[in-house]
C-alpha cells in the first residue's frame, strides 16, 4: 500500500475506504465465531471441534492486528537535510567475501554526503579486510583483546564496540551486502530534525531476486503496508540494516541497559548473600555477634534497594559490612596470636613481650590490612561478592546500546527505544540494494532465525507488559511473536480436511448451504481487505510462503521455548549447491495425503460409503487450496536459476566521482 500521492484528500479518502471495510470484516467476523461457538460444533467429535474453532480464532485476532496495523498508516514526505551533521557509516561484516565488501565499502565512500567517516567493522578480524579499508580509506575496526572469553553477541557486540571507538552523531548501519545509493543520508537525516527521533529505516531490497522470486525474499508488503501502518503507530520497525540511528538515543538507551541490569544484579547478589548466610548454604568463619551484624547489614541494605536508594550508596554499605566481617575475623586471629605471645612472655622471652605489645598497639591497624579475601570469610559463591560490584564483569564493555537479549538485535533495540519514549520513522523510498538468499536452504535458515529471535523476545522481555510501551505499540509488537505459533494453525487447516476425507471426522455439525452462507462472505472480507492495502504489490509469493513455512514456525517455537541453545548464523550470500527436497519433507508429506484423500472422497462419494455431498466438495477444495503454496516451496528446493542468469546492482550506485 503505497501512500496516495495526489494530496490530503485522496489520502483520506483511502483511509476511511479502508476503515469501512476492515469494520464490516471486524463484525462479520464476530458474528461468524459467535455462530461457530454456539451453533456449528460438532459434540461427537468435540476434540477436533474445539481445535478447529480456537484456530479460525487465532486467524480472526490475526486479522485484527492487521486492521489495527493498518488503521492510520503514516505518510511520509522527507524534509530537508540538516546544513551539517556527522555520520558515521558502519559495514558489518564476519566471513562474507572481500569483493563483495569492496562493493558495499566503495559505495559508502560515494555517499553524497561532506561529515561521513566509513568504518569497516571486521568481527573476523581478517587481514585482508584492513588492506581493503586502507586501499579504499575507510576506518576498520575489531574486536581487543578485552573481549576475549566474554559473550561476543554477534552483530549487536560488533556494533556496540564500534560505538565506543566513534564520535558520528548519526550511524547509518549497513549489511556487508547492502549497497547504499549516493543519497541515502541526504535523504533520511531532514527527519531528525524532530529531537526525539530515534531512527529512520529505509527497505531493504535486492537486486538478484532469482526469476519468479522461487524463495520469497522480496518483502513489499512488509517494506511498504506493514511498516507504514507501524509507522503511523510510532512504531516501524529496526530491521538491522540501512537505517540511520540517532547515537544520542543509542547512548541513552545503553546507559539505561546498564543501570537496569546492575540494579538486578545488585539486587540478586544482596538477596542471595543474605540468603547463603541466613539458611546455611554458606561456611562462614565468623563469632555469632560478628555474623549477626552482617546479616542486619544486608538486611538494611535491601531495605535501602526498596526505599530507591542510589546503588552507589547501597553497594558501599554492603561492601563496609563485608570489610568489618573480614576484620572481624582478622581481629580474632590477632587476639589468638597476643594470647600466645602473652604466654611465652610470661615463661619469660623478652621478644614474645616485645611482638605481644606490637600487636597490642596496633591491632586495629594490622587486622584492616591483612583481613583474609571476602570469599574465604563468608564461603559464599564468588557470583554473589562479584554482584554488588558497580560492573558488569562477565561483559566486555559494560554499555550495550544495542539489545543482546535475542538473536535478532534489532527488533529488540527498537521496542526499548520505543519504551524510553523515542520515535522512530519508516522511509518508504529505496536507498540500498542488498543480496537476497539464492537457496531455499538459506532462505529457511534467515528465516528461522528471525523467527527464534522475535520469540526470544516475547519470552524475555514480552511487550504486553514491558513498561514504557502504548497499548498499541505493545500489541504490534507482540503480534511479530504471536504470528509465528500461525504454524500450529496451519497445520491443523491442513489436517481438518484429510481427516474428514479419509475418516468421516467432522469439526462441525454440518457442511450445509448454512456454513458456506456464513464462511464464504468472511473469506471474501478478508481476500478484499488484503487486496485494498496491498493494491499494486506483487504479494503473491509471500501469501503463498506463510502457509507453507508451518513447519520452520512450529520448530521456531520449541526450540526458543525449550530452551534450546541458539546462535546467530550469518546469512551466506552466494548461492549454496544441491536441492533440499529434504527439508520440505513435512509439505510433500501434506500434498500426497491431500491428493489421495481427495480421491478416496471421491470414490467415498460415488460408492455411498459418505454422501455428503457439500462435505465432500467442501473439503476437496480446502485440500487443493491448500496444495498451491504447498507446491511452490516444493519446487523451490530444487530450483535453479537460469544458466544465463547474471544479477548485478544498479549502475546508478557508481557515479563517477567529482
Amino acid at each position: 500500500m503505497d501512500a496516495p500521492s495526489n494530496g490530503k484528500n485522496l489520502y483520506q479518502k483511502y483511509l476511511w475506504g479502508f476503515r469501512i471495510l476492515a469494520v464490516v470484516t471486524a463484525l462479520w467476523g464476530t458474528y461468524y465465531l459467535f455462530w461457530r461457538y454456539t451453533n456449528s460444533l460438532n459434540f461427537d467429535v468435540f476434540w477436533l471441534a474445539l481445535i478447529l474453532v480456537l484456530a479460525e480464532t487465532y486467524a480472526f485476532a490475526d486479522t485484527l492486528f492487521f486492521i489495527l496495523m493498518m488503521w492510520k498508516p503514516a505518510r511520509r514526505e522527507a524534509p530537508p537535510p540538516p546544513p551539517a551533521a556527522s555520520v558515521d557509516v558502519y559495514i558489518v561484516t564476519y566471513n562474507e567475501p572481500v569483493e563483495l565488501l569492496r562493493l558495499t565499502a566503495d559505495a559508502a565512500t560515494r555517499i553524497d554526503w561532506d561529515d561521513k567517516h566509513v568504518f569497516i567493522l571486521d568481527d573476523g578480524a581478517r587481514p585482508e579486510m584492513k588492506v581493503l579499508a586502507n586501499e579504499l580509506g575507510c576506518g576498520y575496526i575489531t574486536r581487543d583483546e578485552e573481549w576475549s572469553g566474554k559473550p561476543r553477541h554477534a552483530k549487536a557486540g560488533n556494533v556496540n564496540n564500534a560505538l565506543l571507538q566513534t564520535q558520528g552523531e548519526f550511524i547509518l548501519i549497513l549489511d556487508s551486502d547492502q549497497i547504499p545509493a549516493p543519497e541515502i543520508i541526504k535523504n533520511t537525516l531532514g527527519y531528525f530534525s524532530d529531537p526525539n527521533v530515534a531512527f529512520v529505516q529505509t527497505p531493504q531490497y535486492y537486486y538478484n531476486l532469482p526469476p519468479g522470486d522461487p524463495f520469497a525474499s522480496d518483502a513489499p508488503l512488509f517494506y511498504g503496508p506493514i511498516l507504514q501502518g507501524r509507522d503511523g503507530w510510532n512504531a516501524a520497525s529496526f530491521c538491522g540494516s540501512n537505517a540511520v540511528m540517532r547515537r544520542e538515543a543509542l547512548m541513552q538507551l545503553g546507559l539505561s541497559g546498564f543501570v537496569k541490569e546492575v540494579e538486578d544484579q545488585m539486587a540478586q547478589s544482596v538477596s542471595r548473600l543474605h540468603n547463603e548466610l541466613r539458611f546455611g548454604l554458606a561456611t562462614p568463619i565468623l563469632e555469632k555477634s560478628a555474623l549477626s551484624r552482617l546479616k542486619a547489614g544486608l538486611r538494611e541494605a535491601r531495605a535501602s534497594m526498596r526505599r530507591g536508594e542510589s546503588l552507589s550508596s547501597v553497594s558501599d554499605s554492603v561492601r563496609r559490612s563485608i570489610k568489618e566481617a573480614q576484620v572481624s575475623v582478622a581481629e580474632d586471629d590477632f587476639s589468638k596470636i597476643a594470647a600466645d605471645l602473652a604466654d611465652l612472655s610470661a615463661m619469660g622471652d623478652p621478644s614474645a613481650d616485645e611482638a605481644h605489645r606490637f600487636i597490642q598497639d596496633r591491632k586495629p591497624d594490622l587486622a584492616s590490612q591483612t583481613a583474609p579475601h571476602a570469599g574465604d570469610v563468608l564461603g559464599v559463591s564468588k557470583a554473589s561478592l562479584e554482584g554488588i560490584e558497580l560492573t558488569r564483569p562477565d561483559e566486555a564493555i559494560p554499555i550495550l546500546p544495542l539489545s543482546t537479549i535475542s538473536i535478532t538485535e534489532d527488533t529488540a533495540t527498537a521496542m526499548r527505544l520505543h519504551a524510553l519514549g523515542w520515535r522512530s520513522v519508516f522511509h518508504g523510498e529505496i536507498l540500498a540494494y542488498g543480496l537476497a538468499p539464492e537457496d531455499l536452504g538459506t532462505a529457511l535458515s534467515q528465516r528461522l532465525r528471525w523467527a527464534q529471535g522475535t520469540l526470544q523476545i516475547l519470552l524475555r522481555e514480552n511487550p504486553l507488559f514491558y513498561k514504557g510501551l502504548s497499548l498499541p505499540q505493545r500489541l504490534l509488537y507482540f503480534n511479530m511473536s504471536y504470528s509465528y505459533f500461525g504454524g500450529f494453525v496451519n497445520l491443523i487447516f491442513l489436517l481438518v480436511p484429510l481427516l474428514y476425507l479419509f475418516f468421516g471426522l467432522s469439526a462441525v455439525s454440518s457442511w450445509s448451504m448454512g456454513f458456506i452462507v456464513r464462511l464464504l462472505p468472511l473469506l471474501i472480507l478478508n481476500r478484499l481487505l488484503s487486496s485494498y492495502v496491498t493494491h499494486g504489490l506483487n504479494v503473491r509469493r509471500s501469501e503463498e510462503y506463510s502457509l507453507a513455512l508451518f513447519p520452520l514456525w512450529i520448530q521456531a517455537v520449541i526450540s526458543v521455548f525449550s530452551g534450546m541453545e541458539l546462535k546467530f548464523a550469518v546469512t551466506a550470500k552466494q548461492r549454496q549447491s544441491g536441492n533440499y527436497l529434504r527439508l520440505v519433507w513435512a509439505q510433500i508429506l501434506i500434498v500426497a495425503l491431500t491428493i489421495t484423500a481427495s480421491l478416496y472422497g471421491l470414490v467415498s462419494l460415488v460408492l455411498g460409503w459418505n454422501p455428503n455431498v457439500y462435505g465432500i466438495l467442501i473439503n476437496i477444495f480446502w485440500g487443493m487450496y491448500n496444495i498451491l503454496p504447498l507446491s511452490r516451496i516444493i519446487r523451490a528446493a530444487y530450483y535453479a536459476p537460469p544458466a544465463d542468469w547474471q544479477p548485478r546492482p544498479p549502475d546508478h550506485l557508481f557515479p563517477k566521482k567529482s
